[in-house]
């Protein structure tokens, strides 16, 4: 597909779906290859049209603490091009990926001030930050079961390629952890759990497990 394609712009006229093309260029990504780092300068707009990315920091002891796994289509870290700031976190493929790069500052000045785009970048970190609120919800609450549930429930669109590893590492949990949860919630019928994947198989009960 063209980037005009993509349903973020639906809004642009012929004349302006072809400045978009003038200013953007497809690129191929292979799995744990690096999109950027933290501190980086945000001169381009990335929008994934395959694949699925991770954003992550580290603490204070080098360990990896992801903050989001995005899947395409979706655009990656635009806050930092919103707010003209460098990128807070790093950013690698989890998966052999494509991904549209637009100049930013040819972007802003030819689209940004359309209400249309404004509004689907305004849809587009207002659910960014939905997704960081749940991030720290996930580390503050203590009990492993809430964590593991509320993941599944939320990430639904992800798990076929998340396997229980990565869920436990996002998490900040132990593989074994996470182990005993899923064969319980399996054997409750609630979910199930094929090589690795998970699929859920009762909305409403697994969403009891977290919200009371």
């Amino acid at each position: 597909m063209n980037i005009h394609e993509y349903y973020f712009f639906d809004s642009l006229d012929e004349k302006e779906k072809k400045e978009l093309e003038k200013i953007s260029r497809k690129k191929n990504y292979k799995k744990d290859e690096i999109l950027f780092y933290k501190g980086d300068e945000a001169k381009y707009l990335y929008l994934l049209v395959s694949g699925i990315v991770k954003v992550y920091k580290h603490d204070y002891k080098d360990n990896e603490i992801i903050i989001h796994n995005l899947t395409a289509p979706t655009f990656i870290a635009e806050i930092a091009n919103y707010e003209e700031v460098p990128y807070p976190a790093n950013c690698s493929f989890e998966t052999d990926s494509e991904v549209y790069v637009i100049e930013y500052n040819e972007f802003k000045k030819r689209f940004l001030f359309k209400p249309e785009i404004s509004m689907m970048l305004i849809k587009s970190l207002t659910k960014k930050i939905k997704a960081l609120e749940n991030f720290i919800n996930y580390n503050i609450t203590a009990d492993a079961n809430i964590k593991i549930t509320q993941f599944i429930y939320e990430n639904e669109e992800i798990l076929s390629s998340l396997k229980q590893v990565k869920i436990a590492s996002i998490l900040n949990i132990t593989p074994e952890t996470l182990s005993r949860k899923i064969s319980k919630l399996k054997k409750d019928k609630i979910i199930e759990n094929d090589k690795g994947h998970i699929k859920i198989l009762n909305h409403e009960k697994l969403k009891e497990q977290f919200e009371f």
